[in-house]
């Protein structure tokens, strides 16, 4: 969800899982071409994809008769046979006695590793991994930072700095995170132009404290830049068993470019849905209707669920329609206030849901966030206090909540996780989404062992990955897919400019980016809307606010609503998917002089009229009594 400016908490439920998920968060595919057998001949194939570009003498593997064993990767996979050795994407891993050196083609890079190493490139058109005796490392290619361009669409050192110190260090570089969340640095942070030359390289070393469940609590983050460009940079990072500051300033000085061929692709094909044998009866049938079902379920999150609200927009005055799902958010705790199931949500919860798909009740839809600062991102995240177990507590008497409620939840975890405004993003990780993926799976062991038969999880970024970057795309945060149930969406039109992008051109967007992996699964759009113009406006010119009008855009919201139901009643193929929509009718906010006024006008009120009668007429046209 959007950092709003009222705070929004909610409900519960959640659902016992038939499969264990994995605890290290490593859905990676790590693979070897070739196996180990002696390594003190060498690979007679290694010769036949070798290049003098690739040496490097300082490691032993200056040629290829110091190549033992020999990994050939092609568009992702890794090759039994080298004969079958052909590719758009071709990388490969040569294996001398102490290390490996491997070379990526599509995105130009060599780099020596320690020992002998495997790789992932499952996820190869946004990121490679590798995986040594004790460590991980994951390597990306950057260049997607969108300040100032110039005519040639050259990035500034200015745009470099803007997007490193708002979207990649914010706080990796800040004292205050550290200590919020008990880290510590292993050594300083350094800028060097002397450990690869030709690079600037910025080194963050960091160490999680009192790591109960974490493998790896060692990192070493480090950008590399070639000096005095600013389009694109490589980014490392090293999590590893033991302490690896040494080894991996070595990796840096290793590293190299080297001429691109091809297009950097990825292996992955579309994930293999698969139920819980331990859902209840109604689940089962609640879940199984979901999927079979040619027409969408409607909710609406109600702004701080006030019911005289609630009733009056699914009353005659306005909507006439007692929705399908009703949608509510839970988080962790509010500052020092704690919050739970039982104290914040249960009532309204028993009032307005209760459903089972098949009744006259609303399903329920519980957002729960992992947040105790309503997505303040202002230091503190509960991320590394789940991997310690602190959070288990928690954990279990939400799940006897949910097992207690009985009926079908739509549970929805952390949902934006691929962005910079929520607490539980990767920017407030470590730049390592893994650990947003085993904090999931930390949770639904929890769920399982207490026996919870009736949640449905769904994993739910949103459409446009934010930080631009290949390291925080969304797949890199998917926990153990036996974890995951439904695929939620998420894509705004804000509605404050002069003109509206269509529900047409945003979620045939989303169908493209998700079909390829997740066509085995149901969908719901957890939350959207577009706007009908807020009480002010950014300026990009001037970098603040103007005062306009709100609702300004009234008719093209009306107009952006009525293209939506005649895409979804024409059954478009980008709507194919879609079983629930859940409008957001919460307006954004954004400081104005002393005072907050509306950015983004998304609620459904006398503002919006319009808007609300094409609404009615839509539900009224699929209304399934």
């Amino acid at each position: 969800m959007r950092r709003i400016f009222a705070v929004v908490l909610l409900l519960v439920f959640i659902l016992p899982a038939v499969v264990s998920c994995t605890e290290q968060g490593d859905n990676s595919d790590y693979s070897s071409s070739s196996e180990v057998s002696d390594m003190t001949v060498a690979d007679t194939n290694a010769s036949g994809f070798w290049s003098d570009a690739y040496a490097d003498p300082a490691s032993g593997i200056a040629s290829a008769s110091d190549v033992y064993s020999l990994g050939v990767y092609a568009d992702g996979v890794s090759l039994g046979s080298v004969s079958e050795a052909e590719g758009t994407d071709m990388r490969f891993l040569f294996r001398g006695t102490d290390y490996t050196r491997v070379a990526v083609l599509p995105e130009g890079y060599c780099v020596t590793l320690p020992g002998y190493v495997e790789a992932d490139y499952n996820l190869g058109a946004i990121r490679s991994r590798y995986k040594g005796d004790g460590y991980r490392l994951t390597v990306t290619y950057e260049n997607q930072n969108p300040y100032n361009k110039d005519s040639n669409g050259n990035n500034s050192v200015e745009g470099w700095n803007i997007y490193i110190d708002e979207w990649l260090t914010e706080n990796i570089a800040s004292v205050d995170y550290l200590a919020a969340n008990n880290l510590r640095r292993t050594r300083q942070v350094f800028t060097s132009t002397e450990l690869c030359e030709g690079y600037e390289v910025t080194v963050y070393s960091i160490t999680i404290n009192l790591p109960l469940d974490t493998e790896y609590p060692y990192y070493n983050i480090a950008i590399v830049r070639p000096v005095n460009t600013y389009n694109y940079f490589f980014f490392f990072n090293l999590k590893s068993a033991e302490n690896m500051d040494k080894a991996f300033d070595a990796i840096i000085a290793s590293f190299c470019e080297i001429e691109r061929k091809g297009e950097p692709v990825s292996a992955q094909r579309a994930f293999e849905c698969r139920i819980p044998d331990s859902w209840n009866a109604e689940t089962k049938a609640y879940y199984e209707k979901l999927c079979s079902q040619d027409y969408v379920d409607w909710g609406v999150f109600y702004a701080g669920n006030d019911p005289e609200y609630i009733e009056w927009l699914q009353g005659e005055e306005a909507l006439d329609y007692d929705m399908d799902v009703f949608m509510t958010y839970l988080h962790m705790g509010y500052y020092d206030t704690e919050i739970t199931y039982d104290n914040s949500v249960k009532e309204r919860n028993l009032t307005y849901a209760g459903g089972n798909g098949f009744d006259d009740k609303a399903v329920l839809m519980l957002s729960y966030q992992w947040t105790t600062t309503n997505n303040a991102c202002n230091g503190y995240t509960p991320m590394f206090d789940i991997l310690r177990g602190k959070m288990d507590d928690e954990f279990e008497a939400l799940a006897k909540s949910i097992k207690e409620y009985g009926k079908p939840v739509l549970f929805r975890i952390s949902n934006e996780m691929n962005t910079d405004w929520t607490d539980y993003c990767g920017m407030m990780t470590l730049c390592d989404p893994d650990i947003f993926a085993m904090c999931w799976e930390r949770m639904y062991s929890v769920f399982e062992e207490q026996g919870v038969d009736n949640c449905i999880w769904v994993f739910n970024p949103v459409a446009v990955t934010c930080p631009y970057s290949n390291w925080g795309e969304y797949l890199c945060y998917l926990p153990d897919i036996d974890c995951v149930q439904m695929l939620g969406l998420t894509s705004y039109e804000a509605g404050n400019g002069t003109a509206l992008n269509s529900f047409e051109n945003l979620y045939t967007y989303v169908y493209n980016e998700y079909m390829p992996y997740f066509e085995d699964y149901p969908w719901c759009i957890g939350e959207f809307a577009a706007g009908c113009g807020g009480e002010i406006q950014f300026n990009w010119g001037t970098m603040s606010y103007d005062a306009t009008v709100a609702g300004r855009n009234a008719s093209l919201q009306a107009d952006w609503i009525k293209g939506m139901f005649k895409n979804i009643a024409d059954r478009k193929e980008f709507c194919s998917r879609i079983k629930v929509a859940v409008w957001f009718s919460a307006n954004d906010y954004a400081l104005y002089g002393e005072e907050y006024k509306v950015t983004n006008y998304f609620m459904l009120d006398e503002t919006a009229a319009e808007g609300i009668e094409e609404f009615r007429k839509g539900l009224a046209a699929q209304r399934r009594d």
